[in-house]
């Protein structure tokens, strides 16, 4: 019985003890625990093992046990313990992402991690299938994944501010975000992940059309300079906005899932909403500069149309021998513009009616909407006078006919003027001017040296008397002549003294004749002249 109880010693119910708590404590660790999940993430940076939680809606649902690197050492590896009953949140479209403070267009978030530390967030999923293995996003979601609404994607060719976050307005309501933002290397074109919230999808029509809003707007327009301010969130950042072009249809809803394009602008949006035209090229036989693709085609003033290539690059073929005497453009004839104003909108009436005006003179031409900027655009008129073109198709398109410009024919008398100006003999004439210049000056010299003298004559002191002088003699000369009026005793003198010396006159005669025969005959006497002789005639 000694033997028993050395062997049964009570000092061996102490590790007995210690192994039942062990088991105890494995199986209760085990029984509480949930399932084990991998992130990966690019960067791990705040991230503790044994320290960082994993929450959904503030709540912990897991803990990072462990961070590793993955084999290509391209990412961190987060091994986390998940808690039990979460695994209905690990759906394969769950979301994960590290909270920590960010600085951004949406304001400033996560600053309560600044002293807690920073999170890993779980947005569960909605999908019936389970994963045990994500990846981490690099932003939190914009959109919440629960969120009722519709997804679309947006493209645009040229680069924009719009961001991640960015609104998405209807007249002024925000009415979703933008979620994703990519460059599509292949066509070099932005594409853009859009959510719109219900029940604001409903507003998405086959005729909707986006555009960028920006916070300020310039815009010259026939009332002056029209300025127009955004919301206060355009104002801090791009924004986009939508909407039904102005004269459209607003079109059946949409019901499978397209991309729209996204224009730079609302007025872009407008000009460019008419999808629906006839297609035509004009072969322009003058310059092209300052007309681009966008441009609009009028009539009397009337947008008809709008101008797509320019120029047309139609890639003729080596056996194509033609030189390039004319420009090829591409416009597109869109008869929905002229709604209201016309019966009959409809494509096909425009095919067969568009012919028989061409044959009435129609012609299109291009002219200058703004003479300070050199922009074009293509006018159409009836010219009835002048002939139809007999080219009637050009690179697989029907050619629209054309005629010069009332602008390129004034440029060219312009340019013939100038040609004139240039084969004048300036230099010759401005010598001769300026020879002439120097005689004039020389002139006007000489006359202020004369007006100097005449004043010099005029400021001597006989001639200040002579104006009082000449007036004391016609004032003689009046009272002479009033002496000798009719029947006064000077006139009768005068007038026996001018019938003596007519006397006088008439014996000084033969004298005179005397003399001027025989000068001096008053020295010798005069010679007589002889007495005549009788003569027979032979």
């Amino acid at each position: 019985m000694s033997a028993m109880k050395n062997v049964f010693s009570p000092i061996w119910l102490i590790p007995l003890l210690a192994l039942a708590v062990a088991l105890w404590m494995v199986w209760q660790e085990s029984a509480g625990s949930g399932p084990q999940i991998e992130v990966l993430i690019s960067d791990a940076e705040g991230l503790e093992a044994g320290k960082t939680p994993v929450r959904v809606r503030n709540v912990d649902v897991g803990l990072v046990s462990e961070i590793s690197l993955s084999e290509d050492m391209s990412a961190a590896v987060l091994t986390i313990e998940m808690n039990e009953n979460t695994q209905r949140m690990l759906a394969e479209d769950s979301r994960l992402w590290v909270v920590k403070p960010r600085i951004g267009r949406q304001g400033v978030s996560g600053l309560s991690t600044l002293l807690s530390g920073a999170y890993i967030r779980l947005q569960p999923g909605s999908s019936e299938q389970t994963a045990t293995r994500f990846e981490a996003l690099e932003e939190p979601p914009v959109t919440p994944q629960q969120t009722p609404g519709r997804r679309i994607t947006l493209t645009s060719s040229v680069n924009s501010a719009v961001v991640v976050g960015d609104t998405v307005q209807y007249n002024g309501l925000s009415v979703g975000q933008v979620e994703k933002v990519d460059f599509n290397v292949d066509d070099r074109s932005m594409r853009y992940q859009v959510f719109i919230e219900q029940p604001y999808d409903e507003l998405l029509t086959e005729n909707t059309r986006f555009w960028l809003q920006s916070g300020l707007s310039l815009r010259w327009n026939a009332n002056g300079l029209d300025v127009s301010l955004g919301s206060f969130e355009s104002l801090l950042g791009a924004g986009i906005n939508f909407g039904v072009p102005e004269g459209q249809p607003s079109g059946a809803k949409m019901t499978e899932e397209r991309s729209f394009e996204l224009f730079a602008s609302a007025e872009a949006a407008r000009q460019q909403g008419f999808v629906n035209g006839i297609d035509y090229v004009i072969l322009l036989d003058e310059s092209v500069a300052g007309l681009e693709e966008g441009a609009p085609v009028q009539f009397k003033g009337v947008r008809v149309g709008t101008v797509l290539k320019v120029p047309l690059r139609w890639n003729p073929t080596d056996s194509d021998k033609a030189p390039l005497k004319q420009i090829p453009v591409l416009v597109r004839y869109e008869p929905e513009r002229m709604d209201g104003l016309v019966p009959d909108t409809d494509i096909g009436y425009w095919r067969e009616r568009l012919p028989e005006l061409f044959e009435q003179g129609l012609r299109a031409n291009i002219r200058a909407s703004n003479l300070l900027t050199n922009t074009l655009y293509v006018d159409l008129r009836f010219y009835p006078e002048t002939e139809l073109q007999a080219q009637s198709e050009f690179a697989g398109y029907s050619v629209m006919p054309s005629m010069v410009s009332d602008f390129s024919r004034l440029e060219e008398k312009l340019n013939q003027l100038l040609d004139k100006f240039n084969d004048l003999e300036l230099e010759q004439s401005l010598t001769e001017f300026s020879e002439a210049m120097t005689a004039t000056e020389q002139s006007a010299d000489e006359i202020e040296a004369l007006a100097q003298s005449v004043a010099a004559i005029v400021e001597q002191p006989g001639m200040q008397q002579l104006p009082q002088l000449l007036q004391d003699n016609l004032t003689q000369l009046e009272r002479l002549l009033s002496s000798v009026d009719d029947g006064s005793a000077t006139r009768r003198q005068l007038h026996r003294t001018l019938s003596n010396i007519e006397a006088l006159t008439r014996d000084l005669k033969p004298l005179a004749e005397q003399l001027r025969e025989q000068p001096n005959s008053l020295i010798f006497d005069a010679e007589k002249p002889a007495d005549p002789e009788p003569k027979a005639h032979d």
